[in-house]
């Protein structure tokens, strides 16, 4: 294994590599393609969010949905709305990173969806939360990363050291 140049460019990458050969290689008995997602997900999302965050927070969940994100409701009404595209990645990153997270099975034995939810650091109530179904997760991170990939060829963020 090299050095990694770019390091944030790099882990997001052989995370997505990984994702890629456990998806290929999934089985009843492993590897576990939902597990990777999760682990994938915290990995090529967490640390160029923050190298993008005023970028993503700026852009409106209804021009992301043009672009083909996913929608992403919330669960409750009591769920507070996400304010942004950056809004939700904050949302979706923290809960799984904190593991607010649950498993929902398809009745066949299978995980259909996710359960990820926030709270107060404080008080511990509920603040947002929702169910995606495991493509719409898959769908989310892929664009994710080609958001990336293509602000980094287009404007060379990491050079100009917004990373």
């Amino acid at each position: 294994m090299g050095m990694p140049t770019e390091p944030l460019l790099v882990i997001m990458r052989r995370s997505m590599a990984n994702l890629a050969f456990v998806e290929t290689h999934a089985g009843p008995a492993g590897p576990y393609e939902v597990t990777q997602l999760i682990n994938t997900f915290l990995g090529a999302l967490a640390h160029p969010f923050e190298a993008m965050r005023d970028d993503l927070m700026a852009l409106p969940l209804a021009d992301a949905a043009v672009l083909g994100w996913p929608t992403i409701n919330k669960e409750r009404p009591s769920d507070r709305e996400p304010a942004s595209l950056g809004d939700l990645i904050r949302l979706m990153r923290n809960g799984m990173a904190h593991g607010n997270l649950d498993y929902l099975s398809d009745g066949k034995g299978q995980i259909h969806a996710l359960r990820v939810w926030n709270t107060h650091p404080r008080t511990g109530a509920r603040t947002w939360g929702t169910v995606v179904p495991i493509a719409d997760v898959r769908r989310f991170l892929g664009l994710f990363v080609d958001l990336i990939e293509r602000r980094h060829s287009d404007f060379g963020w990491y050079e100009r050291g917004v990373a």
